[in-house]
């Protein structure tokens, strides 16, 4: 009973027939699924074979058989599979599940979420990143999450939109340029994995601060990513930011932490192990900010690097010291 197995046969039947992309065809047969293994033909655009076809492979699995988390490893691996034969741009490839469970260890160590969180990603792309820490975050009992996700990109909103689905894990999706004034009620905790550019459209940003204030000269997205962030943030609330290490070497960097210091304080830069990624260039940190807030003060700043998560024994004491760090800035 291999859901990876119904998901990908599926979606290859369904892309060879109606001549679409791999993860246009994946959102079909992961509606399809979701509706019990009907099959959604209403064109007769799929032979009546092609049909049956499919209808003996939907009734190979059962979604209530599954955890929600176990649906999201499986689509997590359909996903990369469509991104690699679809050949999806840098941007939108998907946050690793090592990268997302270090950030909600992160976040229930250093944020230490109420039993009522609101979660948003501003790029949230296919929602895998939202949902990985959704769901670990959600071990603990009678918590209540609500999740919100932002972007501009019509496939990977539809995608992400399936992925919540199919896990039985709602999020609220909103189709937009997550620097434009968004619909989004104010959020605990914010995480991003922020694609890294310039951003294209000066009349959106006018009044953002981390602007590029030189004639003719482009802004980064991911400097006005975390205003924008920090906009929608509750007072005290946290933001968990995926960076390239290099950052920080950057000659702008003072636009970035000269803004973030007038609304909140930098709490921890945790560089991530090498292992993770394909070459130094392409390393990167967790950026922790934390708004200003009646509970919110300068702690001492965390500067950490995480071991390689294959060495369980030393990942176990980098997450003792990062608790035994909160518990002495508490006090």
């Amino acid at each position: 009973m291999n859901l990876f197995h119904t998901l990908d046969e599926s979606t290859k039947i369904l892309k060879k027939e109606l001549e679409i992309p791999y993860l246009e065809a994946l959102i079909h047969t992961g509606e399809n699924l979701i509706d019990h293994g009907n099959v959604y033909n209403e064109e007769n655009l799929l032979s009546e074979k092609i049909v049956n076809d499919l209808e003996k492979l939907y009734k190979e699995v059962q979604l209530d058989d599954f955890e929600p988390e176990m649906i999201r490893q499986a689509m997590q691996i359909a996903l990369l599979r469509g991104m690699k034969e679809d050949y999806i741009q840098p941007n939108y490839q998907m946050t690793p599940d090592s990268l997302g469970s270090l950030i909600a260890y992160l976040i229930e160590i250093i944020a230490e979420p109420e039993k009522n969180i609101h979660l948003v990603d501003l790029t949230v792309g296919t929602g895998n990143l939202l949902l990985t820490i959704s769901h670990f975050l959600n071990q603990v009992p009678n918590r209540e999450i609500s999740r919100s996700g932002v972007d501009n990109d019509e496939l990977m909103l539809s995608l992400a939109s399936t992925n919540s689905a199919i896990q039985r894990t709602p999020i609220n999706l909103i189709y937009q340029d997550a620097l434009s004034n968004l619909l989004l009620q104010p959020a605990d905790i914010i995480v991003s994995d922020l694609p890294i550019g310039y951003y294209p459209v000066e009349d959106t940003i006018q009044n953002f601060k981390t602007r590029f204030k030189e004639q003719n000269e482009k802004s980064y997205s991911h400097y006005l990513l975390i205003e924008q962030a920090m906009k929608y943030l509750k007072d005290g609330g946290y933001g968990f930011f995926l960076l390239p290490s290099n950052i920080f070497k950057d000659e702008k960097i003072s636009v970035l932490l000269d803004y973030v210091n007038q609304v909140g304080f930098i709490q921890g830069i945790i560089q991530l192990p090498k292992e993770v990624f394909v070459n130094e260039e392409s390393r990167k940190s967790v950026f922790i900010i934390q708004k200003k807030g009646e509970q919110a003060k300068q702690q001492e700043v965390l500067m950490a690097n995480a071991p390689d998560f294959k060495d369980l024994e030393a990942m176990k004491t980098f997450l003792g010291e990062i608790t035994e760090w909160k518990k002495t800035n508490k006090e």
